[in-house]
C-alpha cells in the first residue's frame, strides 16, 4: 500500500511539475512573439513616418519649384487689358 501511495504522489507531482514547466514555456514563447510583433510594429511605424516625411519634402520642393515657375506668365499670355475689344 505504501508503494502504491508513493507512486501515486510521484505521478501527481510529476504531472504538476510538467504542467508548470509547460505553462512557463508557453508564457515565455508568447512574450517572445509579443516582443517580435511589437518590434515589427515599431519598425513599420518608423518606415511610415520616414515615407510621410519624404513625401511632404517632395511636395514642398515641388511647390517651391512650381511657385518660381508660375510667377512668369506663359509666352503666349496676353493680359486682358491689352487685348483689343471685340465689337458687340
Amino acid at each position: 500500500m505504501k508503494l502504491i501511495f508513493q507512486i501515486a504522489i510521484g505521478t501527481f507531482l510529476g504531472t504538476l511539475a510538467s504542467q508548470f514547466v509547460m505553462e512557463t514555456w508557453h508564457t515565455h514563447q508568447e512574450s517572445i512573439a509579443k516582443e517580435a510583433t511589437e518590434k515589427l510594429r515599431i519598425e513599420q511605424e518608423k518606415v511610415r513616418l520616414e515615407q510621410g516625411s519624404r513625401v511632404r519634402d517632395l511636395i514642398l520642393q515641388s511647390r517651391q519649384t512650381n511657385a518660381h515657375q508660375s510667377n512668369k506668365p506663359p509666352a503666349s499670355f496676353i493680359p486682358d487689358d491689352a487685348q483689343p475689344e471685340l465689337p458687340k
